[in-house]
């Protein structure tokens, strides 16, 4: 095969490539995991997919700071709630960036950034609750996070 042609395989993967882009890849990635998590605190069952988070803070961590554990739903509800919205802000970016719109650089910006502060807020929690297994995952997940922007940055200014 002459070296300026490419297989079938190849061109149908680049040609993929030229539909969806990274920043489309990524902010789906976190639309995903941000409305997963979210929907989890809704569903906190034994059964559920997820994690229960409910019980967690009702059987293991306000008992640590004393607190009563008729506090663990209105917590799970509020942390469900601002994933919800950080996984539709997620969602908004995925649009913008398959629509190819200009400001889609800067609106996966303002995600990463809410995302990173309320990792940042979750992180103190862990503190406070002296839940390190917690804190550990949300500095990966922040890490992940500005990787991400990194990411979309650096190829949207090719």
């Amino acid at each position: 095969m002459p070296s300026n042609q490419s297989s079938p395989a190849v061109s149908w993967l680049m040609s993929i490539n030229a539909k969806v882009s990274i920043a489309a890849v990524l902010s789906f990635h976190w639309c995903v995991f941000w409305l997963l998590n979210g929907f989890d605190k809704f569903f906190n069952a034994d059964h559920f997919f997820g994690a229960n988070f409910k019980a967690l803070l009702e059987n293991d961590l306000l008992g640590r700071l004393d607190l009563d554990s008729s506090l663990a739903w209105p917590i799970a509800i509020i942390v469900g709630i601002c994933e919800l919205i950080l996984g539709l802000a997620f969602l908004f970016a995925l649009i913008a960036a398959l629509g190819r719109k200009a400001e889609t650089v800067k609106l996966i910006g303002v995600c990463v950034t809410l995302s990173v502060l309320f990792f940042a807020l979750l992180s103190a929690g862990a503190v406070l609750f002296g839940a390190r297994d917690a804190l550990q995952q949300h500095g990966v997940f922040i890490a992940a996070l500005l990787a991400s922007q990194f990411v979309v940055s650096s190829v949207s200014s090719d």
